[in-house]
């Protein structure tokens, strides 16, 4: 059988994320058909390219056709924002305009200020608008006092930071906030965190010694109980009854 569409070509729109992944649908009406070529096109560019050929697309595709022949849905991952724009499933009429959410940085907040403490951690706040946003690139430096400014992540231009920093975006991709250790007062300074040229958060941090916990005593003496001397002891006893046993 072949590939059987409907008369009028439909078109969907389907969000992505950058660094994420997602399914452009298309399929054959019947899914017992079966398709010898077909072809995805993006239509942003001219000539139109085939996707599947196209070599900005290298190792990010996929198809599900082997396991079911009818179902020609694309999967792209490793999103890009370059990505965006319409695409079109040539063999069922099918157009789906792919819009990719990027990371954005909130920059109409005035710069951070973060206090930490001599041989303790911080974390540097940094995120993208949408937290489900990968940034295409990322950088942290660090600025310290009356100093030239080196970047200490991805890479590190000095040793300062070596073993002591670490990104804490496990969970979300967006969250681009730097946890610093064991902090020394030769950390303090300025702080950048930057998804782009145009990009960029700024973090002051200042760090101070370590908070001493005292322990208040008191000047009260200390109460002794005292023990009872032989003469309470003997007037006690005389006190008791007496228990008479008979035999």
């Amino acid at each position: 059988r072949i590939c059987y569409v409907s008369g009028h070509r439909e078109y969907k729109e389907v969000t992505g994320y950058t660094g994420g992944s997602v399914l452009l649908p298309c399929s054959c009406t019947d899914p017992q058909s079966t398709v010898k070529t077909f072809s995805w096109l993006y239509l942003k560019e001219n000539p139109w390219p085939e996707v599947l050929k196209d070599d900005k697309y290298k190792d990010r595709l996929k198809l599900f056709n082997e396991s079911s022949p009818a179902n020609l849905t694309l999967f792209i991952s490793d999103l890009r924002k370059k990505d965006e724009g319409l695409y079109r499933c040539k063999a069922s009429q099918t157009d789906i305009y792919l819009k990719i959410q990027g990371c954005d940085l909130d920059q109409n907040k005035p710069a951070a200020e973060v206090t930490g403490h001599s041989g303790e951690s911080v974390v540097l706040p940094c995120s993208c608008t949408e937290l489900q946003a990968k940034p295409e690139q990322l950088t942290w430096t660090f600025t310290p006092l009356n100093k030239n400014s080196e970047e200490i992540y991805p890479h590190e231009q000095s040793e300062r930071h070596t073993g002591r920093v670490k990104l804490l975006n496990e969970t979300s991709p967006g969250n681009l906030s730097l946890q610093i250790l064991k902090l020394t007062t030769e950390d303090q300074g300025e702080y950048r965190c930057s998804v782009s040229s145009q990009q960029h958060v700024n973090i002051r941090l200042r760090v101070q010694e370590p908070q001493i916990h005292t322990m208040h005593t008191t000047n009260e003496p200390i109460k002794q109980t005292e023990e009872p001397t032989t003469k309470q002891s003997e007037d006690n006893l005389e006190k008791q009854p007496s228990i008479l046993c008979l035999s």
